[in-house]
């Protein structure tokens, strides 16, 4: 898909469907497997979230930062990885912050 139809795409399923758990997910994989720094601004969001149905974006959140080179964000990973208590968001960010260093 060409680079302005991923935008009109994402900018859709943002202001349609972005407060569904489910959506904001896998928006927020999307944005970070394909590298849309266009839309990064929504991986920091993602990753800030702290509503427990947000966990698995905060994840996807995690790994997009890592392949958009989001650096800006390594004190909140950091802060994640030391105070959840869910496993896999831990992990993630601990695997996250290592690739970033």
């Amino acid at each position: 898909m060409p680079r302005p139809q991923q935008l009109e795409e994402i900018d859709h399923i943002h202001a349609k469907f972005w407060s569904d758990y489910g959506a904001n997910y896998l928006l927020t994989a999307v944005i970070g497997l394909n590298r849309v720094h266009e839309r990064s601004d929504l991986v920091r969001t993602a990753l800030a979230e702290t509503l427990p149905q947000y966990a698995k974006s905060r994840v996807a959140a995690a790994w997009a930062c890592l392949r958009l080179e989001l650096n800006d964000q390594i004190e909140l990973l950091q802060d994640i990885q030391m105070n959840t208590r869910w496993v896999p968001l831990k992990w993630s960010c601990e695997q996250v912050l290592k690739q970033m260093s």
